[in-house]
């Protein structure tokens, strides 16, 4: 939010978010020595496509103006109000701003998403394997649910001991890093709902696509 409210361009700080947490380096080394190498491996290339190849693709379906950079006039007079006192007087202020903006909602989100993970996770046993559907399915939890960072590993561990295979697992480690639906509602106002979408389904496909080929390698 702060990129774009700097009229960063859109395809930058999608990039800036989706990297952040994908491709975190502290991250990496704790999946390698917790899950193996391989997976950081197959993290590493899917983080690469999906921060610098997803993110490009992703100012083609938005306009001209918001790829640009050009973004609401009410955000630029805001920027230009925030510019007026001490350094800690705005930052207090902008402090504020987004915590009474954002955190009702995200509150409200993950209470939901945690009463639904309650349900769905219980659900994983042996039976669970490399299916394709609890791959597509694990590609959209992975998507939309809240986790702190590098909060995946120790999950896609747990799972895979109760017989999850490494088709889910690779879905799960793709898709639970870089987005989740309270991020998506809280950036509703930030970018596009165009844009939101084709990332959202991006991430998905990406996970789909992880899943298979982490079975497909035999990891």
């Amino acid at each position: 939010m702060g990129l774009r409210k700097c009229q960063a361009s859109a395809g930058a700080a999608l990039a800036y978010w989706l990297g952040n947490p994908i491709l975190n380096p502290a991250t990496m080394v704790f999946m390698g020595f917790v899950l193996g190498w391989q997976w950081v491996m197959l993290r590493l290339i899917v983080g690469v496509i999906l921060v610098f190849g997803i993110a490009y693709l992703a100012n083609h379906f938005i306009g001209a103006a918001e790829r640009s950079g050009e973004i609401e006039e009410s955000f630029v007079r805001q920027l230009k109000t925030d510019g007026d006192g001490s350094l800690w007087l705005r930052w207090l202020r902008e402090l504020w701003q987004m915590s009474v903006r954002l955190l009702p909602e995200y509150a409200l989100i993950v209470i939901v998403l945690g009463a639904a993970r309650a349900w769905l996770f219980p659900q994983v046993t042996a039976d669970v394997g490399n299916h394709a559907l609890w791959i597509v399915g694990m590609a959209i939890v992975g998507t939309l649910f809240v986790i702190p960072t590098a909060g995946e590993i120790p999950i896609v561990q747990t799972l895979m001991s109760f017989g999850m295979g490494a088709g889910p697992a690779g879905a799960l480690l793709t898709t639970l890093p870089p987005l989740s639906l309270p991020s998506i509602v809280m950036l509703a106002r930030t970018f596009s709902y165009r844009a939101l979408l084709f990332i959202t389904v991006a991430v998905i496909v990406l996970g789909v696509l992880t899943g298979f080929v982490a079975v497909k390698l035999g990891f």
